[in-house]
């Protein structure tokens, strides 16, 4: 397999983890989602709804986009999804993504739900630890959906 391939092969499986991502929050909180633009999001505050491909500034002050902001319960929660499936690049950029959400992003809760085999010994647990007291969490899928359950959960408590 040429190095070509094996990007979109990566790029493919990435975007559909992603997918995978969208349709349980979906489906779970019982929500639509939305490509983020600045007026829709503007004219929708207050209303529940998984935005895509949101918008910050980075700690080098540049434009950057993550996967969703989880619009729900009077709370927004920005995700990032990391697929590496086999050996690469993806959890090199994991310490940049970690300053971001930790200390750049606005959001007071971020996520970050990681997936595959492919990510060099040690650095998931380099990842929990760096994210261990601060506003972001990490996740595997499964743990990240039984988080959003108790989302929901709690949101049925607080109405019922």
């Amino acid at each position: 397999m040429s190095v070509d391939s094996q990007g979109r092969t990566a790029t493919l499986n990435g975007a559909k983890f992603e997918d995978q991502i969208e349709d349980s929050i979906c489906e779970l909180l019982e929500i639509d989602s939305a490509k983020w633009t600045e007026k829709d999001y503007d004219s929708k505050k207050g209303t529940e709804v998984l935005w895509k491909n949101v918008p910050y500034e980075s700690i080098y002050g540049t434009k950057c986009r993550s996967e969703f902001l989880l619009a729900y319960d009077n709370r927004e929660i920005r995700i990032e999804c990391k697929s590496q499936e086999s050996s690469g690049s993806v959890d090199e950029k994991l310490p940049y993504l970690v300053q971001n959400f930790t200390e750049k992003v606005p959001e007071k809760e971020t996520i970050i739900v990681h997936h595959g085999d492919g990510f060099r010994a040690g650095a998931i647990n380099w990842l929990r630890e760096a994210c261990e007291g601060t506003k972001c969490k990490v996740f595997t899928p499964t743990q990240f959906i039984f988080h959003i359950a108790t989302l929901k959960h709690a949101n049925n408590n607080q109405t019922s």
